[in-house]
């Protein structure tokens, strides 16, 4: 079992789900989770799946690893990743003074 083959494989993978391989660095996979359902029964599937949710994770997605049910191949699935909501600003809390306004003091 090579990991070069693996990452290859993972990469193929990859495009099959529709993510195109991204340019160094881009983070083009915020907001996106990678599902990898493995039973674990196949190492080298396992180590594919390892690579790939390394490749996702680099490029900002979320990856979860579950268990299949009773009778369901090992597969991988992209889905929208829930955004969590933005925090609100304390009405006591600090506030910006626009450029124009002058500093006054208290």
């Amino acid at each position: 079992m090579s990991w070069k083959r693996a990452q290859t494989h993972a990469e193929s993978m990859l495009q099959n789900l529709g993510l195109p391989p991204a340019k160094k660095g881009r983070k083009d996979l915020r907001g996106k989770r990678l599902v990898l359902v493995d039973d674990g029964l196949n190492p080298y599937r396992t180590m594919c799946f390892t690579v790939a949710a390394k490749i996702v994770r680099r490029r900002g997605g979320e990856v979860e690893t579950v268990k299949p049910a009773a009778g369901e191949p090992s597969h991988a699935k992209i889905v929208d990743a829930p955004t969590p909501p933005s925090a609100t600003r304390s009405a006591n809390g600090p506030t910006l003074r626009s450029r124009g306004a002058p500093y006054q003091r208290k």
